[in-house]
């Protein structure tokens, strides 16, 4: 993995407004909305492979993903790094660094990124109006749940239930978000990328893809996944009955 700080290579000064924010639809008549916008500092980018938020660093940073994927890590001092959550549009970053003052995390992007930067200084501000500390504590509350039910695919299950909660949970997120169809979506997760996801090591990975290809439930060719049997799927990764919240966006 590269850990060149590279957060955030373009950064355009003219702000998208909320209200045309295809992400944020269930906040357009929020009496908030006016202070939501006034909080935005610019429209960022980074390029695929950029660490966007370097883990232990000290100046807080705060924005929405607004499009493309990247994945958020802790690394060893030995250099192994353990992904503890995709990130997806919509999806909050930075919360931690303007509360404590410290990154706890690294975020790098997976693929070519943009999103919506906030103004750090002002979040202690900002979060004394209702409607916004209510709806970050939504926001994070989701998160930690998700992040939870992964750590718990990884670290109780098998290797076959890990990868198949995987491949379901991220179809349900992209379901949501409107970046999957009922039988596949575009995965630009390497395999390598995928063990970091699951705990295991590539070799592991492959092995286990090939025998749900075998038992024709689920495909993965050129970073596309194909579900042949979503029944089936949801069964491995026992995940049927769950339901995500939509989207919520600040």
């Amino acid at each position: 993995m590269s850990v060149v700080q590279s957060a955030a290579r373009v950064v355009d000064a003219k702000v998208p407004s909320c209200r045309s924010c295809p992400l944020n639809l269930n906040v357009l008549s929020s009496p908030d909305l006016p202070l939501i916008e006034s909080f935005k500092a610019a429209h960022g980018r980074a390029w695929s492979g950029d660490v966007i938020i370097e883990q232990g660093a000290k100046r807080p940073r705060l924005f929405t993903m607004f499009s493309g994927w990247a994945i958020k890590y802790k690394l060893l001092d030995t250099g192994e790094r353990q992904v503890v959550h995709l990130l997806l549009p919509g999806d909050l970053v930075g919360l931690e660094t303007c509360i404590t003052g410290a990154a706890e995390f690294g975020v790098q992007a997976v693929t070519d990124v943009t999103f919506c930067t906030f103004d750090a200084e002002r979040f202690l501000e900002v979060v004394t109006a209702p409607g916004v500390s209510r709806r970050i504590m939504t926001m994070q509350a989701h998160e930690s749940s998700m992040i939870a039910e992964r750590l718990t695919a990884v670290g109780a299950c098998d290797a076959k239930r890990n990868i198949a909660h995987l491949i379901a949970s991220l179809h349900l997120r992209l379901l949501k978000l409107g970046l999957a169809q009922d039988h596949g979506f575009r995965i630009p997760l390497s395999i390598q990328q995928i063990a970091d996801c699951c705990g295991l090591t590539p070799v592991h990975v492959h092995r286990v893809l090939r025998a749900l290809r075998e038992e024709h439930i689920v495909e993965i060719d050129c970073r596309k996944v194909e579900i042949l049997d979503l029944h089936a799927l949801r069964d491995i990764a026992r995940v049927g009955g769950m339901e995500l919240p939509q989207g919520f966006i600040l």
